[in-house]
Parts: C-alpha cells; sequence; structure tokens
C-alpha cells in the first residue's frame, strides 16, 4: 500500500531542495519523498543530508507554532 506524504509548498519551492533535486535529475518533491522514506535511490552527499535535516527541522517546528 502506498502513503502519500503531504510536504509544505515552501519547502518544496526551496532553493536548496530545488538545487539539491536539480543535481540528482529528480523533482524536489521525489527528492524529499526519498530522503524522508529513507530510501537510497537518490544518493545524497553527507552535507545535503544535513541541509535537508535543518530545513525539515525548521519547516516542521513553524507548522507546529501555528
Amino acid at each position: 500500500m502506498k502513503q502519500t506524504t503531504e510536504l509544505p509548498e515552501e519547502l518544496c519551492a526551496d532553493e536548496a531542495v530545488c538545487f539539491i533535486a536539480y543535481r540528482h535529475h529528480v523533482s524536489p518533491q521525489q527528492l524529499l519523498r526519498h530522503f524522508l522514506c529513507g530510501e537510497a535511490s537518490v544518493p545524497l552527499e553527507e552535507n545535503e543530508v544535513e541541509i535537508l535535516k535543518g530545513l525539515l527541522k525548521i519547516t516542521y517546528k513553524k507548522e507546529e507554532q501555528q
């Protein structure tokens, strides 16, 4: 069974997310879904992983505060 995950539009449109996705020839949504699911089909560098972790923390903290 496939599970769909709602991804915040601001996260998908983030300049860093778009850049990393472009480097790996995937859409920002695909990149984030692979990252969140822990799939290795998009081989990320350590610095890319840290950038995405930081962005996810910031984004979800903002959502919790609202």
